[in-house]
């Protein structure tokens, strides 16, 4: 993480040529673009873009309802310093749909407004500015699922930008039907697609990622290992720590029953696979029992393991596998001709041509 600011304020250096490619392409081509669709930490995007006259998107990967939280803690931030850990926050004008607290909000690096001076934050102002300035919003998501918090997203935008519910993005390329059939195939399989054919009970398998900008310590991963072991489900589980090993007789322990995986996954093909379960918005269970450990807080291994108990044994956990299952075909339907993520589609590159 120490490169991660200095690779984003690099990025900077794309502005020229990018800005030189853009204006190729709006004044020597008979069919200029309708608009550019941009990273939202590639803030540099939209002075270019407004200079040459093209709308300039903003991509997140996050869900309309994760967006909004995230900005309006940004504004709300000096209210919510006050609290405690485990505290419920209320963000003015939105209504969430569980409780949240301090301990849920990102880290401070998001808070701005105390750290003026602070190079990452003085880069997040910057992108922040941009993102807010766009002509729109793309988001990875479907309007059955967050069309109840978009009006609170779009709060935060300027000039009447609107939030266009797009996704599932991946299931326009009928993952689910090709992704499936290179499993049956075995074409190229991996350490993780061999072990995942092996466990051919449906719904049989929990997989743990904490994605790729994730600082977890060695502490907390000792406590997943544990959990994830006591609580006696087979796991798939994607490790990127360089200093973290696994702890002593935990091999033998987890063997027939456990993948630790250290190489990059794909966790699209991982999920496509019927052996595994995708978790949505109550679709999924809480793990928040937390543990000091010296200057550490921890998520404890006891936590870790009645959570993944419950979700892949307990009424609980049944009721959100159903959940996950609706939402799934939700998704499914919204990509299609008539759903609602393809009438949206349609209607953004009706109104971009309108422009």
């Amino acid at each position: 993480m120490e490169f991660f600011l200095p690779f984003l304020r690099a990025t900077k250096q794309l502005q020229k040529p990018f800005e030189q490619l853009l204006e190729t392409m709006v004044k020597s081509t008979a069919a200029p673009p309708l608009c550019v669709i941009s990273d939202f930490f590639l803030g540099f995007t939209l002075a270019s873009c407004q200079a040459l006259g093209v709308p300039r998107l903003v991509f997140h990967g996050m869900s309309v309802l994760s967006m909004a939280i995230c900005k309006s803690y940004c504004v709300n931030a000096a209210q919510i310093s006050s609290l405690s850990l485990l505290d419920p926050v209320d963000l003015p004008g939105m209504k969430l749909p569980f409780t949240l607290t301090k301990a849920d909000l990102p880290g401070e690096t998001l808070n701005s407004s105390n750290h003026d001076h602070d190079p990452m934050s003085h880069f997040l102002k910057e992108v922040v500015e941009a993102d807010a300035n766009s002509w729109g919003v793309i988001i990875n998501s479907f309007e059955e699922l967050e069309k109840d918090h978009v009006p609170s997203l779009e709060s935060f935008y300027m000039n009447g930008a609107r939030t266009w519910c797009l996704g599932p993005l991946f299931l326009y390329e009928k993952m689910e039907e090709g992704l499936e059939k290179s499993f049956n195939q075995n074409q190229d399989p991996s350490v993780s697609a061999q072990w995942l054919n092996e466990q051919s009970t449906p719904d049989s398998v929990i997989y743990v990622s904490f994605g790729t900008q994730a600082d977890v310590s060695d502490s907390q991963l000792d406590e997943v290992a544990f959990g994830l072991e006591e609580s006696g489900f087979p796991f798939l589980w994607a490790v990127r720590s360089k200093t973290w090993s696994l702890p002593s007789g935990m091999e033998e322990k987890i063997k027939n029953r456990g993948l630790i995986v250290s190489e990059w996954v794909d966790q699209r093909q991982i999920l496509s696979h019927h052996a595994l379960i995708v978790n949505g918005a109550g679709a999924g269970i809480s793990v928040g029992r937390v543990r000091n450990q010296g200057s550490e807080t921890l998520v404890s291994r006891q936590s870790i393991a009645e959570g993944v108990e419950e979700l892949m044994g307990g009424q609980e956990g049944r009721s959100a596998r159903e959940r996950a299952e609706a939402l799934g075909t939700v998704a499914r339907t919204a990509v299609q001709k008539g759903g609602s993520s393809h009438d949206t589609l349609n209607k953004f590159i009706d109104q971009l041509r309108r422009c």
